[in-house]
């Protein structure tokens, strides 16, 4: 037990530390760089509650254990030329827990965020961009401004990208899309024929990254509770029978061993369904443009026309990307409001 308070205590600043590799596991990491590698990760961080009963320390030691984990998991992705790390941290059910928890992991949440805003000079050294996935609103006033101060400070970095999934769930992500662009239509902005699978996609948080190529889950758990459910239909799923905080090299070696076995056929799966999705899609369009011609003309002078449907698939372009340029300027206009909130001693 006083071992793990130790170690609680000294972690933060070794966030940004680099792990040192013993022979043998630069040789493993060596053999498994030179299979195919995932680009985009997501993690569960699940067990930290289990974690803290087994060891005998507190709920907020054991939560601080795991924040030092994420730092210690984004050096091994790196070393793996993963650019895309994912970490489910506060499920929108979250919220459901005890006073007493909420104001725990709440606590920690500033006092974390805090401690990464004031080491954002090594953010940017190494190139390290923070999105936020959720809605930060339901958050305390204080979380909620630093989380955006955060990812507007690393906005344009590239290296390398770190999602810290809050407030989030798929269902309230997916909502959110469905809502947007049905204020998108009632607005003018979109037509009802405009709405599709490729929209959708863009109108999630995570618009801007990769499909996931593989999912984890700690903890022994075999269920996605409600985490990246969109973004993971392809993925290769991982659940690892270890709690959060003693996830380590060897149970992340062992994951992406089992990846480079699926890869093969989840890539065919994923090259099979794209140009099904592109050939549906234009499939619909061509047959909104030719109903919305007939409208015009008599049954007669109503005849397949290619120049209409493509005169309504450049029309159909024009309206959803200018729909979803708006959508991330209302996002990041909110994002720059919530981060000068006016929070009593931010």
């Amino acid at each position: 037990k006083q071992w793990y308070q130790r170690r609680v205590r000294g972690m933060s600043e070794q966030w940004f530390e680099r792990v040192q590799y013993s022979w043998l596991q630069k040789f493993v990491v060596n053999c498994v760089r030179s299979g195919k590698l995932p680009k985009h990760v997501a993690f569960i961080m699940d067990g930290n509650r289990r974690f803290a009963k087994v060891k005998d320390i507190t709920r907020s030691e054991s939560y601080a254990m795991g924040f030092e984990k994420i730092g210690e998991i984004l050096d091994y992705c790196e070393t793996f030329s993963i650019r895309y790390v994912s970490v489910y941290a506060f499920s929108i059910e979250n919220f459901k827990r005890s006073e007493e928890e909420k104001t725990e992991l709440f606590s920690l949440m500033s006092e974390k965020v805090n401690y990464l805003l004031g080491k954002i000079d090594k953010i940017h050294e190494k190139g390290i961009r923070i999105n936020v996935l959720g809605d930060i609103t339901l958050f305390p006033d204080r979380i909620t401004k630093t989380l955006a101060r955060l990812e507007l400070e690393t906005l344009h970095n590239s290296e390398f990208c770190l999602n810290l999934c809050l407030a989030y769930t798929s269902r309230d992500e997916i909502t959110t899309s469905v809502r947007c662009m049905a204020q998108g239509v009632a607005r003018g902005k979109l037509r009802v024929t405009d709405i599709n699978e490729t929209l959708l996609d863009k109108c999630l948080y995570s618009e801007d990254l990769p499909p996931v190529d593989m999912l984890l889950r700690t903890s022994g758990e075999v269920r996605l509770s409600d985490y990246m459910i969109w973004q993971a239909n392809f993925a290769a799923l991982q659940f690892v029978k270890v709690l959060w905080p003693d996830f380590g090299f060897w149970h992340l070696i062992g994951s992406l061993l089992d990846y480079q076995r699926q890869e093969p056929m989840l890539r065919e799966y994923r090259e099979t369904y794209k140009p099904f999705l592109e050939r549906m899609t234009e499939a619909e369009l061509s047959a909104v443009a030719h109903s919305e011609h007939c409208k015009l003309q008599s049954h007669e002078e109503c005849q397949f026309n290619e120049a209409v449907t493509e005169a309504y698939i450049q029309s159909h372009q024009t309206r959803t990307e200018g729909f979803v340029r708006d959508l991330k300027c209302e996002r990041r206009e909110l994002l720059e409001y919530c981060a000068q909130l006016a929070v009593g001693g931010a």
